[in-house]
């Protein structure tokens, strides 16, 4: 029986953990070289999945060492590396448990990903708080004998720097780096999102400053982890002097989809995950190749992972459609257009904070039994909750909109008023505040008795004092909303159809179940060119070959994902007409706009000097790809 199946599912979330399937394990230690290493760490040992990967890809290490927070996943380590020689493992949080003084040849995890904000346990283990990580970190940092002055400088800023409310994974990427001897490599199974998310800027800064990234391999399906809501990449990286020049920023960018996956191993059609990582290796191309089934590679030069966001890059079977003229094909991000990404609201507590309009009735959830609820106006706002309240068209009709957000800023209870400091508020109408002192004493679920609305994570920071402790702001009250929150654009990051992308003119707010834009740059693409873009066939295309494909064949498009996405450098010209067709999209949609945007899109792909029916081919690309995944979601779309 597994180490999952053994613990409680609620318990593994309280720490974090997301025990590495041996066959990940296998190709991420052959990526790292395992069987040249002397040395070998993993300060978050888990059930040792990582050292035994290492073993089985042939390493033989003097010493193999292992830290671990949880007993009984230890006692599973101790189990399977029972007679190994060299082996150390110890109870303990890596943040605060005395760490061997030398360095490694190897260091290799899986951190745990969880917010560490407040003290608690779990089934007696104490988990740290936030600020007890971050002091075990400098200490633990100020303490390396091997690391020079420079570096513990680096080391140090980053461990000051990171934000207090990032996932532990952060402050272990910085620990297991720190302990990695110069020429020694660092391997890391991470979240997609650590190469775009404000969180780990730390991170990728010192890595910038004292590693070359050599492979980053992304998992296209999501299929490595069963129990993870993200995709996943592995990291290997090689560390140098500070002194020392980057080895030209060669690195290896690869995407696997579940074809990788045959006989129980990340191989495809290789032999073992040692010829996967020498044919890693061997990619010398900076236009996608396919290195095996289910496995694309292209080397990309001058990577600083410190930049939000990675480059655009054209897949493989776009290229493929492309043809000869794909090495020409001229390509840049969303953000080079003045544009950004991201999620729209996530309230954490979507049963209060959203209501429904049946006129004349301002309805909150069904579990509160109110039918009706006097909320003032002003404090009800148009909201995007579903795609299945946009309508056939490509723009928001607030007319169709069902759901209002409840947004309270300036309002308070009659209670809450006598509490607060120095300031103007409006007093809610009684059964109002009676409907949130209802809610406050409500919990969240019967599942969790003990977890009260005002006490969830998200909701709780609504809370604000003033400098004298006096309260200023309440559970009930959302923050201010930010341009991610009304977009210009936004497009639903489930699809079962084809992804659609929706102009948002009159500013409603829009929903955690979308990915949402809007312009940051005075000069920025104009939102119609963008929204004709968005819903061209090439953009199509691209989404089909690089989203995520849910187990049941919907696309999952992520702000990441459109971070990344390759759009065509437009000439002024171009850029003209998709706004012209962007407008005709919204006020009279037709299959003669879309080939008329399909066309514009594939002229500016192509050069001027080549006569090209991508068009259409583009068309026939996205259209097979989205039958194959909702044929039967099994493998990534683009495989006819």
């Amino acid at each position: 029986m597994t180490v999952e199946a053994l613990l409680d599912a609620a318990r593994k979330k309280q720490l974090g953990q997301y025990f590495t399937d041996q066959r990940v394990g296998r190709l991420l230690a052959a990526l790292a070289d395992a069987g040249s290493a002397a040395s070998i760490i993993d300060p978050m040992v888990g059930s040792a999945d990582l050292l035994q990967a290492c073993l089985s890809v042939g390493a033989r290490p003097e010493r193999l060492v292992g830290i671990e927070l949880d007993p009984v996943a230890l006692d599973r380590a101790r189990t399977a590396l029972d007679g190994v020689e060299g082996t150390e493992l110890t109870l303990g949080d890596a943040f605060s448990a005395p760490l061997p003084s030398t360095q490694f040849d190897l260091v290799i995890t899986n951190p745990p990903y969880i917010r560490y904000q407040s003290r608690s346990q779990v089934d007696g283990i104490d988990v740290p708080t936030s600020a007890g990580v971050r002091a075990g970190l400098i200490r633990a940092i100020s303490g390396r004998r091997d690391l020079s002055e420079d570096d513990k400088g680096l080391w140090l800023r980053a461990a000051k720097e990171y934000p207090g409310t990032s996932d532990i994974a952060v402050p272990a990427w910085l620990l297991s780096a720190a302990l990695v001897r110069p020429g020694g490599v660092l391997a890391v199974v991470a979240p997609q999102a650590w190469l775009s998310r404000n969180y780990a800027h730390a991170v990728r800064t010192l890595l910038d400053a004292a590693f070359d990234i050599e492979v980053i391999v992304e998992d296209g399906d999501a299929s490595w982890f069963d129990d993870a809501q993200v995709r996943t990449q592995l990291v290997v990286a090689r560390r140098r002097a500070l002194t020392a020049q980057g080895a030209g920023g060669a690195t290896v960018m690869a995407r696997a989809t579940r074809r990788l996956a045959a006989g129980g191993d990340l191989r495809g059609t290789l032999g073992s995950e040692a010829e996967v990582a020498e044919a890693l290796r061997s990619v010398t191309s900076s236009t996608p190749v396919v290195v095996t089934v289910g496995l694309d590679a292209h080397l990309e030069h001058g990577l600083s992972v410190s930049a939000s966001g990675q480059g655009a890059q054209v897949p493989p079977r776009v290229a493929a459609t492309l043809g000869p003229e794909a090495d020409r094909a001229l390509v840049r991000t969303l953000e080079s257009y003045g544009w950004r990404t991201g999620q729209g609201l996530r309230s954490g507590a979507n049963d209060f904070f959203y209501v429904s309009v049946v006129d004349p009735d301002v309805r909150p959830a069904r579990r509160w039994g109110i039918d009706s609820l006097p909320l003032p106006p002003e404090c009800l706002l148009p909201a995007v909750r579903r795609q299945n309240e946009l309508g056939e068209g490509f723009a928001v009709d607030e007319s169709l909109l069902p759901s209002r957000l409840v947004y309270l800023q300036g309002w308070v209870t009659a209670s809450d008023l006598k509490r607060m400091g120095p300031g103007d508020a409006e007093v809610l109408p009684s059964p109002v505040d009676k409907w949130i002192t209802q809610v406050a004493s409500t919990p969240l679920s019967s599942k969790d008795p003990t977890k009260l609305f005002p006490e969830l994570v998200a909701v709780a920071t609504n809370n604000k004092t003033d400098r004298t402790g006096r309260p200023v702001k309440f559970w009930y009250q959302l923050p201010a909303l930010a341009p991610r929150h009304r977009p210009a654009l936004f497009l639903g990051r489930v699809c079962g159809g084809r992804p659609k992308a929706f102009r948002n003119g009159s500013g409603v707010v829009v929903d955690a179940n979308f990915s949402t834009l809007w312009p940051v740059e005075p000069g920025a693409l104009p939102a119609d060119a963008l929204l004709a873009l968005l819903n061209s066939s090439w953009t199509w295309a691209n989404l089909e070959s690089t989203c995520t494909v849910l187990g049941g064949g919907a696309l999952k498009v992520e702000a990441t994902d459109l971070r990344r996405l390759a759009l065509p450098d437009l000439s002024a010209e171009a850029v003209d007409r998709l706004a012209q067709l962007g407008r005709s999209l919204v006020e009279s949609p037709s299959d003669a706009v879309r080939e008329a945007i399909d066309q514009v899109v594939a002229d500016s792909v192509v050069p001027a000097d080549v006569t090209s029916d991508l068009a259409p081919a583009l068309r026939v690309l996205a259209e097979r790809a989205m039958q194959h995944r909702s044929r039967d979601g099994s493998s990534v779309g683009g495989h006819p």
